[in-house]
């Protein structure tokens, strides 16, 4: 698995690192001896707005959005023997957001960030949150992922 972070921030070297060794470790669970690649941005609130504004239309910020590079069919194919890392999506995670979720929910910033990664590379591994049966199927691989999951803490599932 290969895992790029990029990150512009000064300190957010250290994070970068251990969330990089994290997210191997979650596609390894998710796509167990396939070879991925994902690229990951840590940005501030002002570039993630417009992004979000662009892609999304939504002119705000937002804590982390997705950007896949294939369906859900298309990945269950990725990676396999010999092919080489084959590139499922981007990630691209606030700061901003994550520091001020942190401190809402009492978390460190890093067990934040690690949260919205796990969240964002679901939503590259095709699930999503739109409905009541989706959402707490991604809950439960959030938790089967890290322990805790962004949905069941916003909606009361968990």
């Amino acid at each position: 698995m290969v895992v790029r972070i990029g990150v512009r921030r000064k300190g957010a070297r250290r994070e970068a690192r251990r969330l990089r060794r994290s997210l191997v470790r979650m596609m390894e669970q998710l796509a167990p001896g396939r070879e991925l690649e994902l690229s990951v941005s840590l940005v501030s609130d002002g570039e993630i707005a417009a992004l979000n504004s662009e892609h999304m239309g939504l002119d705000e910020p937002t804590d982390v959005l997705s950007f896949p590079l294939m369906d859900r069919d298309e990945l269950c194919q990725a990676g396999g023997p010999g092919t080489g890392p084959e590139p499922i999506g981007d990630i691209v995670i606030s700061l901003d957001a994550a520091g001020r979720q942190a401190s809402e929910r009492g978390l460190t910033a890093y067990d934040e960030i690690e949260l919205l990664a796990s969240h964002g590379l679901l939503h590259l591994f095709g699930y999503d949150h739109l409905g009541p049966a989706e959402s707490a199927e991604m809950a439960r691989k959030e938790r089967e992922l890290l322990g805790r999951s962004i949905i069941g803490e916003v909606t009361g599932e968990g």
